[in-house]
């Protein structure tokens, strides 16, 4: 800040650093001379020495702030910086900060960040009047938008009012409505006649149509008589065409539903004399079993499930644990690795009507991470660590329903293919 005094200023009262106004004096003991607070630092850094006489300056005794000589400071008398603007006040400098917060002449940037700098006085009138910042209402939409988005506004505003392009005396018409009124309503449009279809290639003004069609009535009739008789054979070549269709999409939904029926899943595992095995794995004997390995496609991955009747871990005693591993297999070189595909595990309700079946299924969909490689990385030994479900489900579920029949259990395991490499 630029102090402007009303009598010169005597040296005394400059700092002999940055050569400006004293501000918060130190007082050099030994020489008696001061410099700026914030001065200070750095006279100390680079030399402890006076800058008037060189005297060595000892910082822990020989300095120390000058209470009486700040006072005679904030005695003098300045005048408002912005004098030149036009203020005529003038006061004792420790006055000087409280002046500017109220002066009216201090300039100040637009609140609204347009760029303007403008003295505080004109502030108001500013954002009120002059701010392309400031929010007004389009006069035509009603809607919101800033002074500076008013012209690109107007040229997308559907309200806003045009004259008809062809000049008829329908007047001013809202932008949105233009292109209705040209369509439909405007007399001064070019149109065609209302049988080009059929063949006419007649245009006029819409105006004047009615006495083109009034002139000629027999022409047009016998032109709408021929696109009726080649809409009616084109009719029927298209309901020949659709039957034809109907017929393969039948062909083809019979050969999908067959498919599906021989290969919708890669697994269905029965496992048989269900007691014993539960029993076994009550008492720890034999806590999991494993059915026999399978591919998910003729030459996919090669993959087995592993079952704990009784629980695995955490589970134990509460749910029946189901997981999958992938083993190595004959063509791992030509299949994509890690694993990404989508894994799911039924059991199936044996239930004689299947429509009334209500089957348990958990779905996985593999993390690619760094640490799930030992899961879904290419296998290097003859089968990967094993994943699957827990808590897959609950004992006492297993016992309702039809999940257990003739003491055998059915569980389904089906591998999503849609992103599945194609050999």
């Amino acid at each position: 800040m630029q102090y402007i005094f009303c009598s010169p200023l005597d040296k005394i009262y400059e700092c002999p650093v940055c050569s400006n106004v004293l501000r918060y004096p130190v007082l050099f003991e030994e020489c008696g001379h001061r410099c700026c607070a914030s001065c200070l630092p750095e006279l100390l850094r680079i030399a402890p020495k006076c800058p008037v006489d060189g005297k060595i300056i000892d910082r822990e005794r020989e300095v120390s702030v000058d209470r009486l000589f700040q006072q005679e400071l904030d005695a003098l008398e300045v005048k408002c910086c912005y004098v030149n603007r036009g203020c005529t006040w003038f006061g004792e400098l420790k006055d000087l900060e409280m002046h500017l917060e109220d002066c009216r002449y201090t300039p100040m940037k637009c609140p609204r960040n347009c760029g303007i700098e403008l003295e505080k006085s004109q502030l108001r009138r500013h954002l009120q009047e002059e701010c392309q910042k400031r929010g007004i209402r389009c006069d035509f939409c009603h809607i919101p938008i800033t002074q500076e988005e008013e012209r690109s506004h107007l040229e997308v505003c559907g309200k806003f009012l045009l004259p008809c392009p062809n000049g008829c005396k329908k007047g001013d018409i809202p932008r949105e409505e233009m292109e209705f009124h040209l369509e439909e309503k405007c007399p001064q449009q070019e149109i065609p006649c209302p049988f080009a279809n059929a063949g006419c290639d007649f245009m006029s003004k819409r105006k004047n149509l009615h006495k083109h069609i009034k002139e000629d009535p027999i022409s047009h009739l016998g032109m709408a008589c021929d696109t009726i008789i080649a809409h009616g054979k084109e009719l029927d070549n298209n309901m020949k065409q659709l039957a034809m269709h109907t017929n393969k999409i039948a062909d083809l939904e019979r050969t999908v539903d067959t498919l599906e029926k021989l290969y919708g899943c890669q697994l269905v595992w029965r496992i048989e004399k269900w007691e014993d095995k539960m029993s076994e794995a009550k008492l720890g004997r034999k806590p999991t079993i494993f059915s026999p390995p399978f591919l998910t496609t003729r030459h996919g991955y090669r993959m087995a499930m592993s079952l704990c009747p009784y629980g695995d871990g955490r589970a134990r005693g509460k749910f029946l644990s189901i997981f999958i591993c992938i083993c190595k297999g004959e063509h791992d070189a030509l299949l994509t690795w890690p694993f990404t595909h989508r894994v799911s595990f039924s059991l199936i309700d044996q239930c004689q009507d299947p429509k009334s079946r209500r089957n348990v299924t958990y779905t996985i969909k593999p993390n690619i991470i760094k640490d799930n490689k030992a899961f879904l990385g290419r296998p290097v030994g003859e089968r990967n660590a094993s994943f699957g479900a827990q808590k897959f489900v609950e004992l006492e579920i297993l016992k309702t329903m039809d999940y257990i029949r003739d003491d055998s259990v059915f569980i389904k395991c089906e591998i999503g293919s849609e992103d599945m490499t194609k050999l």
